[in-house]
């Protein structure tokens, strides 16, 4: 089963999307480009590590699918990882609340317990979606891994 998680978000849709489509440097890690249409692409990278993605799926303020198209994962101790999130599709699915309140569902299609990854990259999607993002879009401070 791929990795899922949700996190209320005290935020307006709009908010928690554009956090997710221009902002991924303030809550993730170095980012070469904000998106805003279906085809778009951008790169995101930790020091030697990057992943690159294309927009599949973009319905402002409801839904962004994130298709990655290449990667190069290197994490010391792990071996055969570089390339196990090429093909993956990372989905963020909002729904409104309250006036001011959202719910993110997220989900990583294609990262799974059987791959080299998971242990690293589930706790990583924990603290980056449910922390990091919740905290950017609710104080404008996230927590970013930027090298």
């Amino acid at each position: 089963m791929s990795y899922t998680t949700m996190v209320s978000i005290n935020g307006t849709t709009q908010q928690v999307f554009n956090a997710i489509s221009q902002h991924v440097q303030k809550w993730w890690g170095n980012t070469d480009n904000s998106v805003s249409s279906v085809g778009d692409e951008f790169t995101t990278s930790f020091d030697s590590t990057y992943w690159k993605f294309k927009i599949s799926e973009f319905e402002p303020n409801r839904k962004i699918v994130w298709k990655c198209i290449e990667a190069k994962h290197i994490h010391n101790g792990y071996e055969g990882i570089e390339k196990e999130w090429e093909g993956t599709f990372v989905e963020w699915v909002l729904e409104e609340k309250g006036q001011n309140e959202t719910i993110l569902n997220f989900a990583h299609n294609g990262l799974v317990p059987e791959l080299n990854c998971y242990e690293i990259c589930f706790p990583a999607w924990e603290r980056f979606v449910t922390q990091s993002l919740k905290s950017f879009v609710e104080t404008g401070t996230g927590m970013p891994h930027l090298s």
